[in-house]
């Protein structure tokens, strides 16, 4: 029996745990091993190329409980097998390391691999050496991230037991940390779903604990406003579950279009959906885009399910507004306010009164390095209600169907000609113009509802002013 092994007997002043020779001990360990492992209980894994210590560690530790938990001893021989076994055995919560067993500094390479390639900081680790000028613990201590360093002779049972019950003590503090620490991550993952962690970016603060009643910034972004065509009719076919389930269906593909744009949602109306585009006002178009190509694609398997189909119109605006929070103490929601924000809203009103699937306003287009790359019309000069200055909005129609592309863009000069007239007052060479784009893009709603005003302001002998309709 090694030297070590007797200090750990018998402890010099410390009680007496064991008598007799090592083949009563061998023999008391394999009963120990045997006995039915209890449902919780601390894994502790001995590191140490002696045999003899492993058997010696266990019976001191044999009767031991901490906070009505045993101890499931793991051992390992040699540092490679120890760090195949911490790799398995993430919630091992004290390891007893030998330094020097197959070589003179495996157990520091153990600590390395623990802490640096498994990142695995919880674990307690506790250095026990029979050789201590070999591997001076002064440089270890400061070099290696163990938690004590204990020679062998040092450690007789009641010190043994002092160590063991101060590291699972620590071990158990660490682990009810990182318990807090990820039900805290997830309470801020669940709080970006409602409120946008793009906002709270805005206002400077890191989550939503951090948010102030009246916290505001003023930006310029791209503001969108989308919203399902006749949802009122269509709603009234369905349940209130089928209505939700509907909902959640079209907004899991075009929630997803709006984020990888560089966008966030700021808030759901009804079946309306408000996004602000933070970057640049491309990133609005080209989501409003895809938007349209994404329902698409779901019309298909609606109509594959049995369902009609549906529609979308987006409007996009670009202007100064200021997000901040607004409520009381008890009450408060993130919130957007400006100008820029109602017209956005009546832009995308602007797609029921035309017949088409995007209408950009000038102020957006003026944005975009190069508005020529999409495909666009001008359709009109809007008042909005309690302002001066008339808005012109464009119709944007990449998303439209390759035939209504190649249609659109094959009328575009008689559908343009039209507008001039319109706005000449000459509303017969106007209507002329309309009806000869209807003549070939018959689905042109465009066309079609300037044909028909063209047709009332003759009717009627209306003189049009130029600052266009008032939404």
């Amino acid at each position: 029996m090694s030297e070590a092994s007797k200090n750990l007997l018998a402890g010099g002043d410390d009680e007496l745990i064991a008598t007799g020779d090592d083949e009563l001990i061998f023999a008391e360990e394999d009963e120990a091993e045997q006995k039915p492992l209890e449902e919780e209980s601390w894994k502790i894994l001995i590191v140490d190329d002696e045999i003899e210590i492993h058997n010696i560690t266990k019976l001191a530790l044999n009767d031991f409980k901490f906070e009505g938990k045993s101890i499931t001893f793991i051992s390992a021989y040699s540092g490679k097998e120890a760090k195949e076994i911490i790799q398995n055995n993430y919630d091992i919560a004290l390891i007893l390391l030998d330094v020097v067993m197959e070589t003179e500094e495996a157990g520091l390479e153990v600590v390395k691999y623990i802490r640096d390639i498994l990142n695995n900081q919880i674990v307690r680790i506790i250095l026990r050496t029979g050789q201590p000028g070999q591997v001076p613990e002064d440089v270890v201590i400061v070099s290696y991230d163990i938690n004590d360093y204990k020679t062998k002779t040092e450690l007789t049972n009641k010190k043994l037991f002092t160590t063991v019950v101060t590291a699972l003590r620590a071990f158990r503090s660490l682990n009810q940390i990182e318990s807090s620490k990820s039900e805290l991550e997830k309470i801020a993952a669940a709080s970006a779903r409602f409120v946008p962690r793009e906002f709270l970016k805005f206002l400077k603060r890191e989550s939503i604990v951090d948010a102030r009643l009246g916290d505001s910034v003023q930006a310029e972004m791209t503001i969108m406003f989308a919203d399902i065509r006749s949802f009122t009719s269509l709603s009234e076919s369905m349940s209130p579950r089928e209505n939700f389930e509907f909902l959640n269906s079209y907004l899991s593909r075009v929630g997803p279009v709006i984020r990888e744009y560089n966008g966030f949602i700021d808030k759901y109306i009804g079946d309306g959906i408000m996004a602000l585009f933070p970057n640049r006002a491309e990133d609005a178009v080209q989501a409003a885009i895809e938007m349209q190509h994404q329902v698409k694609i779901y019309n298909r398997h609606r109509q594959n399910s049995g369902y009609q189909p549906i529609s979308i119109g987006i409007g996009l605006h670009t202007g100064t507004l200021m997000l901040g929070t607004i409520g009381e103490a008890e009450r408060m929601e993130s919130t957007v306010i400006s100008d820029a924000v109602n017209l956005a809203s009546r832009v995308e009103g602007l797609t029921k009164l035309y017949g088409v699937a995007i209408v950009a306003s000038v102020q957006t287009l003026c944005r975009i390095d190069d508005p020529q790359h999409y495909k666009c019309r001008f359709l009109d000069r809007v008042q909005v209600k309690g302002k001066q200055t008339p808005v012109a909005v464009f119709e944007i129609y990449d998303g439209d169907s390759p035939t209504m592309i190649e249609l659109k863009a094959q009328t575009q000069t008689y559908f343009e000609q039209g507008i001039f007239f319109h706005y000449q007052q000459q509303f017969p060479q106007a209507r002329q113009m309309f009806l000869r784009v209807l003549q070939i893009n018959k689905y042109d709603k465009a066309a079609s509802f300037y044909a028909e005003r063209c047709d009332m302001l003759m009717k009627n002998a209306v003189i049009m002013t130029l600052e266009g309709i008032e939404i």
